[in-house]
């Protein structure tokens, strides 16, 4: 990302059942591919504002989904000297 960061984490969550672990990998697959961090296996973590791209898929993903998917803003995580490394912020 060109832009500076505002010290804010954008957290993806997730709850897809075990019956449609074929989906859930797939958006893992989709969330590592586009820069996210694992936090969690259902938690997933990314420095910058999401992109209106990723909103959308999140969005196609949700009506073909058989689970929840839900954004979060943080301004703080305890002990996030590994993402900043991570994501080589200050």
């Amino acid at each position: 990302a060109t832009e500076p960061w505002d010290r804010k984490w954008r957290i993806v969550i997730f709850d897809i059942p075990e019956a449609t672990r074929k989906d859930r990998n797939f958006l893992r697959r989709q969330l590592k591919w586009l820069g996210f961090f694992e936090l969690q296996k259902s938690a997933w973590i990314f420095p910058y504002e999401v992109k209106i791209e990723l909103r959308e898929f999140i969005k196609l993903c949700k009506i073909e989904l058989n689970g929840d998917i839900r954004f979060l803003t943080v301004e703080h995580i305890d002990a996030d000297n590994d993402l900043l490394k991570h994501f080589q912020l200050k």
